[in-house]
């Protein structure tokens, strides 16, 4: 996909940066030579200070504490104001606590929201994948979400084998309702 995607920010608390810039290293390929049938994602991580151009950034984000407004900053500071958008935001396996439900959801809602739907002319989507741990978890996630949101389960169809129903798995996107739905 990286051809379609300008930027990537991945995010999390600050105690897990130091650990997740490490993944990120050591599973991006350096090579611009396809190995396989699909080209690999092009390294522009760089050192901090660099002027490169980065295609992924790591952001701290807590979901009780940080204002996303920080995120519509870095945006609009790189691309420009008309092109501070998030196109997707993708969460994997990060709800398995029934008090970070509601301000998982609250972080989804807001995220989406630093998109002008109007001005772009496309929602802010969101990609949730979560193993199924607990149903009261899960439950709870799905009761507050679809209570914002417009929500999908993502078809076997389109999911790989140890993704499918049965898995212990699931994936289900959303689009923010409007404030007045």
């Amino acid at each position: 996909m990286s051809p379609y995607v300008e930027k990537y920010i991945a995010t999390d608390q600050c105690y897990v940066s130091k650990l997740l810039k490490q993944n990120i290293e050591n599973n991006i390929p350096t090579t611009s030579k396809p190995q396989r049938r699909y080209p690999p994602l092009k390294k522009k991580v760089s050192a901090p200070g660099s002027s490169t151009a980065r295609t992924l950034e790591f952001v701290e984000l807590d979901w009780e504490t940080t204002d996303v407004q920080s995120l519509q900053s870095l945006l609009a500071q790189e691309r420009g104001p008309s092109k501070a958008k998030i196109d997707v935001v993708i969460a994997c396996d990060c709800i398995y606590n029934e008090s970070l439900v509601a301000p998982f959801v609250r972080t989804c809602m807001d995220l989406c929201r630093l998109t002008d739907t109007e001005a772009v002319g496309k929602p802010t989507i969101c990609v949730i994948a979560q193993q199924l741990r607990s149903p009261e978890v899960f439950e709870a996630w799905l009761t507050e979400f679809l209570g914002h949101f417009r929500v999908w389960r993502m078809p076997d169809a389109y999911l790989s084998g140890e993704l499918r129903a049965n898995s212990g798995f699931v994936i289900h996107m959303g689009i923010l309702l409007p404030v007045n739905a």
